[in-house]
């Protein structure tokens, strides 16, 4: 099993590094394109950091394990609300703009109500697939002319702020066009081939471990492929712009609940386990109903409520780790 775990920790390696890159050149693309970072984080960054958990969802899909790939979305739900905005809000209380937040708040809630319908009776085919990418794509591009329309001039200094918040440490030549169109392709390559190393290892050691690939992606993929979110959040309240770590969870789990399980299912059809169902869905919606309630009632979430968020997470991987090795095998 050491090769296994080898190859995982080897494509988690690949993945954060390739995800560094490809969020900071997705990024200086707000600069080019004048957006206020909120949107920025809720449309092109959180696209971006989600690319890990696109490319493990279509590998495994090709792999024939589809549910490692729903596992991984799921879970990356849960782990971008509990861990990363609990340790944003931890570092400093988050301060969020509720009209513009609205939609996507509302989103994320619904599509994840959405999918847990669709797969009541254990399964998410490949028409239902295609039908949660068709939903998916349908939000980005509307939430992206929306703003993008109704973008101020101000909304320069703002995005090209964002641009040397996150990624502040580059050669010269990265802030050019032709520069971060090299340092996207780079990245995007690494996480692809990094995502490759890291399906595999996943899948080994769950077959040595005896236990479902879904739980593996639901834990130990879905912290990793979160990690750009991570590094992304941290960064934005350590700058005082948290509101862009915000946008870009949301925007993340809406983009994990649509594209990146669409994706799985579209490539082939997802079967899953009662545990998941009862429990894992469940979790993740109640998830988002505390994160709905903490932003709605004051429009901001406290230290207090950060510290909550990251205790709420690991109560879940407690009690997930305890199903698994009672139920869940």
């Amino acid at each position: 099993m050491f090769l296994e775990i080898l190859w995982l920790l080897i494509g988690l390696v690949l993945i954060v590094k390739g995800g560094e890159w490809f969020v900071a050149a997705a990024v200086r693309v707000a600069e080019f394109l004048r957006m206020p970072r909120v949107v920025i984080g809720s449309t092109l960054v959180s696209l971006a950091t989600t690319s890990p958990e696109m490319v493990v969802s279509i590998m495994s899909g090709l792999k024939g394990q589809s549910g490692l790939a729903v596992g991984n979305a799921v879970g990356s739900c849960i782990c971008n609300i509990g861990l990363i905005l609990g340790v944003t809000a931890a570092i400093k209380h988050v301060d969020v703009h509720a009209g513009v937040l609205r939609t996507p708040l509302i989103a994320m809630f619904v599509c994840g109500a959405v999918l847990l319908v669709l797969t009541l009776d254990l399964t998410l085919t490949r028409w239902q697939g295609a039908l949660l990418l068709v939903c998916g794509v349908g939000y980005f591009a509307w939430d992206f002319w929306q703003h993008y329309r109704n973008r101020k001039p101000a909304d320069l200094v703002e995005a090209t702020a964002i641009e040397k918040e996150v990624a502040a440490t580059r050669w010269a030549w990265l802030q050019s066009r032709p520069g971060t169109a090299v340092q996207f392709a780079a990245g995007a390559a690494v996480v692809v081939l990094g995502s490759k190393w890291l399906v595999d290892g996943a899948v080994g050691v769950a077959g040595r471990l005896g236990i479902s690939p879904m739980i593996i992606g639901l834990t130990v993929i879905a912290v990793g492929t979160s990690l750009p979110e991570l590094v992304t959040a941290i960064t934005s309240s350590r700058k005082a712009v948290s509101d862009l770590a915000v946008g870009n969870v949301l925007g993340a789990n809406i983009a994990n609940l649509t594209l990146i399980v669409g994706a799985a299912a579209v490539i082939q059809d997802v079967k899953m386990d009662r545990l998941t169902q009862l429990f894992n869905f469940p979790a993740m919606l109640a998830v988002m109903g505390l994160l709905l309630w903490m932003l709605l009632t004051d429009r901001r979430v406290t230290r207090r409520e950060g510290v909550m968020l990251l205790v709420t997470y690991v109560i879940y991987i407690k009690v997930l780790i305890v199903l698994t090795l009672t139920v869940g095998r």
